[in-house]
């Protein structure tokens, strides 16, 4: 080849090359600003996971929904994401919605930062910012645990719900241990909406019932709550605790011989510690609102003689709001039966409950009756049989464990 040809060949490359080099110069500037942007979701999604992290366990331990959103922004700009500065946005929803199971739940939150990143060289495209954003939604953990057991071995109805009740456990199980075949029983406009329904014989529905779906011949669930010691009788610190008729009442921890009762219209606010009913039961009648507590334990217990075995009976229009302890021998537990002891509990009435910790009652029956929404946002519920009848609410999430465990888990749902 001739030089005169070498050098038309040498044109032209240059010619090409010159033609080219904007085009590959934008090219590298649009990968250089796409890598950017990656980068900045990357710490957009940690800023979310974050945020969202904070403000469920902030409502697991019982903050109310203001202090979850401000925990979510505080964590969000610690970790470079402040809202309102610089084009960013941290939106907090709780309940979270969307489709997922958890849409409603006011235990669970979803946490979305946004924000614009500038464009470095993607101008060449006109390309001057990209709208960034990442989502995380967080709630308790713990699908594998029990919301709900019964622990009748062959009883028909060892769960039954009826009328307009609404029963929801989307972050753990219900177990039914009856091997009847109809061990559960669903009547009316009945829904359950639960990570598993696991029926050790089968169940049985009529009506406009909608459920999780239910798997039956299933294995006995262990009561995660038999080795827990039960509260030794030692003797009298009440007797006979009565009240009727108006004011307010304030209970400080002790044996209560004859139990509590109360009737009329009072507010009731329980001091932490440990309340033993020996006989007697816990009774509430009439307007008894608010019943609040923080750091209690009930157990209900008595004998045969002086001070017989009474149930649980919250009824009248009764709003509950207590929690157990976070520490201790009784560390989770709120509700506790002497087995010894086979009264019904009954809570019922025309209003809503928070019940933060777990309840126990293994050789009796709980009813829930009544037009009321009963909360459990940290334990469960484990029973002989368990009613719920009437248009009755009842949702439930286990966080304190299977064995009163009160260290509380939160997880990623996203």
């Amino acid at each position: 080849m001739n030089t005169h040809s070498l050098q038309k060949q040498s044109g032209a490359v240059a010619i090409l090359t010159a033609l080219l080099l904007p085009l590959l110069l934008g090219f590298m500037a649009l990968a250089l600003d796409v890598a950017y942007v990656l980068l900045n979701k990357n710490q957009m999604q940690v800023a979310a996971d974050s945020a969202a992290l904070v403000a469920a366990n902030a409502l697991q331990h019982g903050q109310d929904m203001n202090a979850a959103v401000s925990l979510a922004r505080s964590a969000s700009q610690a970790n470079g994401f402040t809202n309102g500065v610089d084009h960013a946005v941290v939106s907090v929803a709780i309940p979270p919605g969307g489709t997922e199971v958890f849409a409603n739940d006011s235990h669970f939150v979803r946490v979305t930062v946004s924000q614009p990143v500038n464009a470095f060289l993607a101008w060449i495209f006109s390309i001057t910012h990209t709208d960034t954003a990442a989502t995380a939604v967080s709630g308790p953990a713990g699908s594998s645990l029990p919301c709900m057991l019964t622990l009748a071995s062959a009883a028909p109805g060892a769960l039954t719900i009826q009328g307009n009740g609404v029963v929801t456990a989307t972050t753990c199980g219900m177990y039914v241990n009856s091997t009847s075949s109809s061990a559960m029983q669903l009547s009316g406009n009945v829904t359950v909406t639960s990570s598993t329904i696991q029926v050790a014989g089968d169940y049985t529905a009529s009506g406009n019932v909608h459920t999780s779906p239910i798997t039956t011949g299933a294995a006995i669930t262990a009561d995660p709550f038999s080795g827990l010691l039960m509260p030794v009788y030692s003797g009298c610190t009440y007797t006979n605790f009565s009240r009727s008729g108006n004011g307010n009442v304030t209970l400080n921890p002790g044996t209560y011989c004859g139990g509590i009762s109360l009737t009329g219209n009072y507010t009731v606010v329980f001091s932490p510690g440990l309340y033993h009913l020996y006989g007697g039961g816990l009774n509430f009648a009439g307007n008894i609102s608010p019943v609040s507590g923080v750091g209690v334990s009930f157990y209900n217990s008595g004998n045969t003689t002086t001070y017989p075995f009474s149930p649980f009976n919250l009824s009248g229009n009764i709003a509950v709001n207590m929690s157990a302890p976070n520490t201790g021998t009784y560390a989770g537990m709120l509700f506790m039966q002497n087995p010894l002891n086979t009264q019904t509990a009954n809570i019922n009435g025309n209003s809503s409950s928070v019940m933060a910790g777990n309840l126990y009652f293994p050789k009796n029956n709980l009813n829930l009756t009544g037009n009321s929404g009963t909360d459990i946002p940290i334990g469960s519920v484990v029973a002989l049989k368990v009613s719920v009848q009437g248009n009755t609410r009842f949702s439930m999430t286990n966080t304190y464990g299977g064995a009163g465990n009160a260290t509380t888990r939160t997880g990623l749902y996203r």
